[in-house]
């Protein structure tokens, strides 16, 4: 059951409204770069992906440490399902959300 702190939606913020559309324009970057297989490209538009990410986490009051925490602690998962011969796959008896 959802704690009531995740139930309540964030306010707007205009602030948080421009750095996601340019999240967005980011992320559409990574995929067009990953299409045309431009790989420079895509190593500077991830890297601008993941600081308008921290940002909005920034604005939003969100420890940036805690998401990555987060990210690390799925990696640790996957790494050991895969170290025990166990392959999460979607509907299976491993599935997770905590796999990266």
């Amino acid at each position: 059951m959802a704690s009531q702190e995740k139930s309540v939606p964030f306010r707007k913020n205009r602030k948080a409204t421009k750095l996601s559309q340019r999240l967005g324009v980011a992320g559409a970057s990574c995929v067009l770069d990953v299409m045309i297989n431009d790989r420079p490209a895509l190593v500077r538009d991830s890297a601008a992906f993941i600081v308008f990410l921290e940002r909005i986490w920034k604005a939003r009051d969100i420890d940036a440490t805690l998401v990555w925490e987060e990210l690390d602690e799925r990696i640790r998962l996957a790494d050991e399902l895969r170290a025990n011969g166990i392959r999460p796959y979607k509907g299976g008896r491993f599935r997770s959300t905590k796999l990266p």
